[in-house]
Formats: structure tokens, sequence, C-alpha cells
């Protein structure tokens, strides 16, 4: 997901970011904008990435993984809220990140699938059903359910158009001339992202071919990325950055910041995050994990 499109390289292991046993250290960088790892829900802790298809499923640097992850968050609690499911059953934090990689929290997504198709949930991550009078919101929430889920469908139908529309508007208008402040903030705004990724991961939930699904949210980063690059150029040239490509290394939120002020500091908060991203290229993440992922260095030829 690197803004340029291409795929980084690392660098030697001594640039890597420090390890013990094959695993790096997530206390030895305290970086809350771009966190080593995020620390698991305290009572849903487990996390999955295999619904994530490419190049969602890769490494995402700080700039897109600061505009991808709040969006990603909201996309799914609209899916929740649309088929009226409880709140007790919801994590805090529905989408994390671990070493680069994006996860999500596998006991709503499977809560979520399961009510979307209709099929009976995975008891482990849904959990045993309440008896007695427990049972009663459950009860609730099903007939909840089935009366919402053809809305949702609806709903959903009309986010791939929306979606489509708005991400056509942004590529073909004339970003090239706006100003640097506005372009930094990003063309694609939430709203568009919501509506972009709403599709994505129902189809995923419901098993449905998802290419043009797919294709949107790949054209919506592509365009993400060519946005990124005229930013870096722009302070490259005005020496904030030492090259273009730096602007990956920086969150939204930072560069825009690096937009008003003008000053140098970026550049170190720049050189420290690409040792790091390009320490997390060389580690296997598991597809799904319990709490925080035990990650492995990569086997050659791996």
């Amino acid at each position: 997901m690197h803004p340029g499109g291409e795929a980084l390289e690392s660098d030697a292991e001594s640039d890597a970011a420090p390890d013990v046993g094959g695993r790096i250290e997530p206390d030895e960088f305290a970086d809350p904008a771009y966190p080593v790892t995020t620390p698991p829900d305290p009572v849903y802790p487990c996390q999955t990435r295999e619904p994530l298809a490419s190049p969602l499923d890769g490494v995402a640097t700080p700039a897109m993984a600061s505009r991808l992850v709040r969006p990603m968050d909201r996309a799914l609690g609209r899916i929740w809220e649309g088929l009226g499911l409880l709140a007790r059953h919801r994590p805090e934090r529905q989408v994390s990140l671990h070493y680069g990689r994006i996860a999500l929290n596998a006991h709503a997504w499977e809560r979520l699938r399961a009510n979307l198709t209709g099929e009976p949930p995975d008891p482990a991550l849904a959990g045993l059903p309440d008896t007695g009078f427990g049972r009663l919101p459950e009860l609730w929430e099903s007939f909840r359910v089935r009366m919402r889920r053809g809305r949702l469908l609806a709903r959903l139908q009309r986010a791939e158009d929306t979606g489509e529309a708005l991400l056509a508007d942004a590529i073909d208008g004339d970003w090239r001339d706006r100003a640097t402040a506005e372009l930094s903030r990003g063309l694609l705004d939430e709203r568009a992202w919501v509506e972009l990724l709403m599709p994505y991961f129902s189809l995923r939930m419901l098993g449905e071919e998802a290419f043009r699904a797919d294709a949107r949210v790949r054209a919506a980063i592509a365009f993400e990325q060519r946005c990124s690059a005229e930013i870096g150029r722009r302070l490259a040239a005005d020496g904030v950055l030492y090259n273009p490509s730096d602007v990956a290394y920086l969150t939204v939120e930072e560069r825009t910041r690096a937009v008003h002020d003008g000053t140098q500091y970026w550049m170190k908060v720049v050189s420290e995050r690409v040792r790091r991203v390009e320490g997390f290229l060389d580690l296997e993440v598991p597809l799904r994990f319990w709490g925080s992922p035990r990650v492995e260095k990569e086997k050659p030829g791996g």
C-alpha cells in the first residue's frame, strides 16, 4: 500500500526495527499515531485478517492506515446498526492495526455475517446463547434483524451507487490544481470511504462476487496514492521532506500540519517510521489470532 504503488524493499537487517526471537517488541515504539500493535478488546479479543483482499491485506503505510481505519470501523458500524444488533455485543473497536496490517474484530465480523445471511454463528466467536429470561433481548434482536435485513440490503445497493459517483467526481475533478492544504486533507472524505467500504464488507459476508466493490476500493486507494504523491512533491520542493515518497510515512493529520508549519521536524518522524515499516515487511502476521498476534520473520523464499 505504498502511495507510489511500488512495493517497499527492506534494507539490511540492522536497519529494521529491533526484535527478540523473531518478534518486534511493541514497547520499543511509543507512536500512538501509527502504533506497532493495537491493544485487543478486553471482552472480544479475537481478530481476523481473512476478509481483507489485496491491497488491504498488505502492510499499510501511516498515510493509508490513517485514511482507512476510521472509515472501516464506521462502515462496519453502519452495517451493525442497520441490522439492529444489540449494542452490548459490539466491541469497542472493530478495526485495529498490527505490524502495519489491518485486522477486523472476528467476533463482530461473525455476528454481522451470521445475521446478514441468516445462518447460525460460530459459537466460538459469537458465544453460547442466553437461557431463560436472559434470552429475551436475543429474541427481540432476531426479530428486529428479520425486519431490517431487506432494508439494509437496499441501503447497501445505494451505497454502491453513491460510492461510485463520489469516487468518479473526485478522480475526474481538477485535483492537481487544489491548494496543498486542501489536497492534504483528502478529496475522498470519510463519508465517501464509508460508502465504498460498506458494499466491500457486506458482499464478503454474503459470500457473493465482490469484483465491482473490490475494484472501486482499489481505484480509491490508487487515487489517494496519486494525491499523496502530489503532496509529497510539493513538500519536498518546500524543503519539508527530503523526498516526495517520504509523505507515505506521515498520517493524514501530520501531513496537513506539515503543510502549515513547514518545519523539518517531519524528516525525523519519517526516518523513524521508514525503518519500522521496512521491518514489518519481513514479518508474518497470522490471519486470525486472539489478543496480540505472535509474529515471526518470514522464511527465505516464503
